[in-house]
């Protein structure tokens, strides 16, 4: 209003007046009109940018190790359900027991008030509540973080290792089988084991290594890697290569 007030009579005022009334007019002016735009000389402009974009806590991304995971609830008749989605008004893809090992890539996502972990099974992957699993404690080999009980395999070609406590078992398409003792199991790294076994008919030597797997046919996220070479006598040596699934029994 000042402001229309001194434009009203600058034809009718002279020099002097019109000075004072210009004064008058800024004076008169709302005090959050004349520091809208000014800055504390403490504010920093950019550290007030990044202040106003900041997302909300439960929008950044979650995520935890990668690996095997068990389920809080082993009890016998538990079961866990995995939806297609993180929501409980998904579909339910499958209810596995109480003893069943997944494997996870680690992504978690905040819905509301449930923090929903994502989930993958041979080839079904899904969501599942995060607080009902678990990182999978291994009972292993002595020294590594081998379980003493697991299978490795692969498609191309198609074959198969399997071990326990004392034994490895190797077989392929063929339907050749070989089950021969263990020589050796030793660490081989921070992430990896190596193990050794054989007889007089076949030597095998095979390097598992916790990493997801690259030799899968799946779309769905694999856990564990091996590289695996079999040597029989008179032959040449085969290199084999494939993806670990875990065993429930080798767990807790």
């Amino acid at each position: 209003m000042a402001l229309v007030f001194v434009r009203r009579i600058f034809c009718q005022q002279r020099p002097s007046v019109l000075l004072g009334i210009v004064l008058v007019a800024i004076i008169s002016l709302p005090e959050a009109a004349l520091s809208e735009t000014a800055l504390s000389p403490d504010e920093d402009p950019a550290q007030s940018s990044e202040t106003s974009s900041d997302q909300p806590a439960s929008l950044q991304p979650l995520q935890v190790d990668p690996g095997y995971y068990s389920q809080v609830n082993q009890n016998l008749g538990a079961e866990l359900p995995i939806y297609d989605s993180p929501s409980t008004n998904a579909s339910v893809l499958v209810q596995l027991p109480g003893d069943t090992i997944l494997a996870s890539d680690g992504q978690q996502k905040q819905v509301g008030d449930t923090l929903w972990q994502h989930v993958s099974l041979q080839e079904i992957e899904g969501w599942v509540h995060a607080d009902k699993l678990k990182l999978a404690e291994p009972i292993s080999f002595t020294g590594t973080d081998l379980p003493v009980l697991g299978v490795c395999g692969g498609t191309e070609p198609s074959w198969s290792i399997e071990w326990d406590s004392s034994t490895v078992t190797y077989s392929n398409i063929s339907g050749l089988i070989h089950r021969v003792p263990f020589q050796s199991v030793k660490a081989d790294g921070d992430n990896a084991t190596s193990l050794q076994a054989g007889d007089d008919s076949v030597e095998l030597k095979m390097t598992v290594t916790k990493k997801q797997c690259s030799y899968t046919p799946l779309d769905s996220f694999v856990w564990g890697e091996a590289v695996a070479t079999i040597t029989q006598p008179g032959q040449e040596p085969i290199e084999l290569k494939g993806c670990c699934r875990p065993v429930s029994d080798g767990y807790r």
